[in-house]
C-alpha cells in the first residue's frame, strides 16, 4: 500500500495490501507481519531516495504480528486523511 503525504515530500509504503489479498497471495505476512518503510521525495525535481533510517517492523511490536496497510499521520499528513 502506498500512502503520499499531503506535502508530497514522504511516500510512505507497506508490504501489506488487504488482509484476503495477503492470505492468499502473501501467506507468509500472517506469520511474520508486515513492514513499512519511507520514500522522500523531492517535489522539485521529483528524486526519490529511501530514507535508510524509517522502517517500521510489525512483526516485532507487542501482540503482533500485525498487517498495516493504511498510514494515518495525526493532524492529517497523508493523503487518506483529506476527508476529515
Amino acid at each position: 500500500m502506498l500512502q503520499l503525504s499531503l506535502d508530497g515530500k514522504r511516500l510512505y509504503v507497506t508490504t501489506s495490501l488487504y488482509k484476503k489479498w495477503d492470505d492468499q497471495f502473501y501467506p507468509s505476512h500472517t506469520k511474520t507481519g508486515a513492514t513499512m518503510l519511507q520514500v522522500n521525495i523531492d517535489p522539485i525535481t521529483g528524486k526519490m531516495e529511501l530514507n535508510t533510517e524509517f522502517l517500521v517492523d510489525f512483526g516485532k511490536i507487542p501482540g503482533g504480528p500485525y498487517l498495516a496497510h493504511e498510514m494515518r499521520y495525526p493532524c492529517g499528513d497523508c493523503t487518506s486523511d483529506i476527508w476529515i
